[in-house]
């Protein structure tokens, strides 16, 4: 089972909207957060500011590409401590992970994406058909 969410960063934390139990703004905290501005400080090279994105894809079972594993350490009623495996910090998960996949898993392998907002901008752009520096080409 796999799930894809994008994650905004707001003023110190990501949040995540889903159609999962019509999930919106859901905090990614408790530590969480600090291992996902890590991630994204690596694909940036930047920190993050509010209104970054991160593409993140969340599997029970490994799949090409992946960058971390999650390692299940404890778990209860308020929610489920990991160990990230090439980080090496915890990451706390909320119960909303086990209603999605029905139970607290093991092992999670996640793929973290910095969404480039220029990337964004120039996609859109080009499929429009507009050359954006056509403003400076003479005619």
């Amino acid at each position: 089972m796999q799930l894809k969410l994008t994650a905004i960063k707001e003023d110190s934390i990501w949040v995540f909207d889903h159609d999962h139990q019509n999930t919106v703004s859901e905090p990614l905290c408790n530590g969480t957060e600090l291992v996902m501005d890590e991630y994204f400080e690596i694909d940036m090279n930047r920190a993050p500011k509010k209104g970054d994105q991160l593409d993140i894809v969340v599997n029970m079972n490994p799949f090409d590409g992946y960058d971390t594993e999650l390692q299940l350490m404890e778990t209860n009623n308020h929610g489920s401590t990991y160990l990230d495996t090439e980080l090496f910090e915890k990451v706390w998960l909320c119960p909303w992970l086990q209603g999605y996949f029905g139970h607290v898993p093991e092992k999670l392998y996640i793929k973290i994406d910095a969404v480039n907002p220029g990337k964004v901008a120039f996609e859109k752009t080009m499929i429009t058909g507009v050359n954006p520096f056509s403003k400076y080409l003479k005619k």
